[in-house]
Formats: C-alpha cells, structure tokens, sequence
C-alpha cells in the first residue's frame, strides 16, 4: 500500500505538471495559514523547490480578529519558515474594520485583502500558491448551487486562475493530514473553522458528513 507521502506527492507533482503551474514562473507566493493544508503546501513547494526552479516566500495573514490564537499562529508559521529556511512575511490587518466599510462579510473581507496582500509581493512571473484541497473543491460546489449558482459556479475550484495556482486540489484531507504525520509536521487549528457561524463550515460539519455517509453505502 502507498504511503500518504507517496500518494500527495505524486497527486503535486502530477498536477502541477499537468496544469504548467509553474512553468516560466520566478517565484512562488504561499498563502501559509500554518494549518494543515498550507503546512502540506509549503512542504511540497519547498521539496521541488529545485525540480521547477522558482524563488519561495510563505506569507503569514494575521486577520486581526483572534487575538492571542492569531499571535499563536503567526508566531507558529514563521518559526516553520525559519525552521526550514523559508522567506517569510508577515501581513496585518483589520477584517471587521473591512468589513464594515465595504459592507461585505468578515469572510470576503478576509479573502480580498489577503489576495492584495499576495499580490503586492508578485512580478509579472510569479504565482500564488493556495492550499485548496478536494474537500474544499466538494464543499465550494454545494455552496455555489445553494446560492443559484450558474454551471460555471458548479465546476467548483479551478486549478489555475490568472496567478493563483492550487496544486493540491487533488488531494482529500485524510491524505494532507496523513502527510503531515508521516513527515513529522506540526499543524495550527484555526478555532473559526470548528464554529457553524461561516457559511462553508455549516457546510462541513453538517452537509458533507451526510453525502460522505451516502457514498460509503
């Protein structure tokens, strides 16, 4: 039986090849939450690192919404980064303030100042790397049909977007945590991502465990 290790490798490599995700590409921005995900991202990225051939900086998003847990995090990821001898950048914000004056949920807010923040650090040669994974791409699709969405919206995640590539897309969450351990990777819990006040996480906790039930029949 193939080790997790194997099987997330090979799902990167092969994505990431079959989608020219970093070819040309000077540089790579990680979006480095230091969650699971992200941690299994940066990993990868940085063990081909010399495979594509591109510069690697992981950027750190304080949210300015969790106080000491959002210190614990930043503090976690770029000691990961200096562990590993990975750039780092630490970006600060203030999602409610955002969210306030743009009238958008704490969510959207969150999500477009951290692509600003991405992009602020891109040449016209870089890529953003983001760790979406399988689950998430499951999870994208219902909330897009809940909301009427066009067939567009039911493709769910792209891989690639302008340059914003997801090289993990193809790998579920029992498989980037099963990576995690056989490295020997220390994961955050973000304590958002366990409420039911986000849209996407009543999605999860409620929604996907049912259809996940269905399919195992």
């Amino acid at each position: 039986m193939s080790s997790f290790t194997e099987i997330v490798s090979n799902k990167f490599y092969e994505t990431a090849f079959s989608h020219s995700m970093f070819t040309d590409v000077d540089k790579v921005i990680v979006g480095f939450s230091g969650g699971a995900d992200s941690v299994c991202l940066l990993h990868l990225l940085h063990r081909f690192q010399n495979e594509f051939s591109y510069a690697l900086t992981a950027v750190h998003v304080n949210h300015g919404i969790r106080g000491v847990e959002a210190k614990r995090d930043a503090d976690f990821a770029e000691s990961f980064c200096k562990e590993n001898g990975i750039p780092f950048e630490l970006i600060e914000i203030e999602c409610v303030k955002l969210a306030e004056e743009n009238k958008i949920s704490l969510e959207e807010a969150g999500r477009k100042a951290r692509y600003k923040a991405f992009n602020g650090l891109c040449t016209d040669k870089s890529k953003i790397a983001t760790a979406h994974n399988q689950n998430d791409n499951a999870e994208t699709l219902i909330f897009n049909l809940s909301r009427g969405s066009s067939l567009k919206g039911a493709c769910g995640i792209p891989y690639v977007r302008s340059n914003i590539v997801r090289p993990i897309l193809n790998c579920s969450r029992v498989e980037i945590e099963g990576y995690c351990k056989e490295n020997n990777l220390s994961f955050v819990t973000d304590s958002t991502n366990l409420s039911d006040d986000y849209s996407r996480n009543k999605i999860r906790h409620n929604i996907m465990p049912v259809m996940n039930g269905l399919n195992s029949d």
